[in-house]
């Protein structure tokens, strides 16, 4: 059975305990999802120290296959496994890198990880993605880790959103730019029918084209 506690805020200020507006579900009442985060609003900096997801997620079998551990810093608000489905689930989208069939990405433990995949605090992309400087913003990819900046997951950039993107457009970009990294792609400068191609740093400057998360567009 599922049990729902309402808190009415006129009771809590009769209570004499403030009211505090948390951001919880504020995504959601834009019609996007948090991708995981159990709120927007994230810590700037943390431990460093991380927590594993545990998934069943069940990948394409593809020419190539990746085995792929993704891991939460502890001070990020988020569900882990939820997060990590998004990730896997986009990563083998068909619209993604191995929409030819020459590459899939399989959930593996990080000891046994081809490609590590971290969502962490501004401050610990900092330090992880150095000496390339990411400026408590951006994310990188660092030989092979995917270190992704929970604010740009949380809520994409002010350019992206005003484009006519989505968070989970950013999101799908996000992925599959740095996934197109460790794959031996660099970056594009120029869209084609007004598109911007995945490996443009579409977070920095979009130069005019449309905001796009994929690859092969159906």
């Amino acid at each position: 059975m599922v049990r729902y506690l309402i808190v009415i805020p006129s009771l809590l200020a009769a209570a004499g305990l403030a009211v505090v507006d948390d951001g919880i579900g504020a995504a959601s009442k834009e019609g996007e999802s948090l991708g995981g985060l159990h709120r927007e609003d994230q810590p700037r900096e943390g431990s460093g120290e991380f927590d594993e997801a545990q998934v069943d997620h069940d990948a394409p079998d593809r020419e190539r296959m990746i085995g792929t551990a993704v891991l939460t810093e502890k001070d990020v608000m988020v569900d882990t496994d939820a997060f990590a489905e998004i990730v896997l689930e986009t990563l083998n989208d068909e619209r993604g890198w191995g929409g030819d069939g020459s590459v899939g990405f399989e959930p593996v433990v990080v000891d046994a990880a081809d490609l590590t995949v971290r969502l962490a605090t501004p401050g610990t992309v900092d330090e992880l993605c150095a000496p390339l400087n990411t400026n408590g913003y951006t994310s990188c990819r660092i030989g092979d880790e995917l270190v992704l900046n929970v604010d740009r997951w949380a809520a994409a950039t002010e350019e992206f959103l005003d484009a006519g993107g989505t968070l989970d457009d950013y999101r799908a970009y996000l992925l599959n730019h740095e996934a197109g990294h460790y794959l031996g792609h660099g970056h594009e400068d120029s869209c084609e029918d007004g598109l911007a191609p995945v490996m443009m740093q579409q977070t920095l400057d979009l130069r005019g084209c449309e905001p796009n998360g994929w690859l092969n567009i159906p």
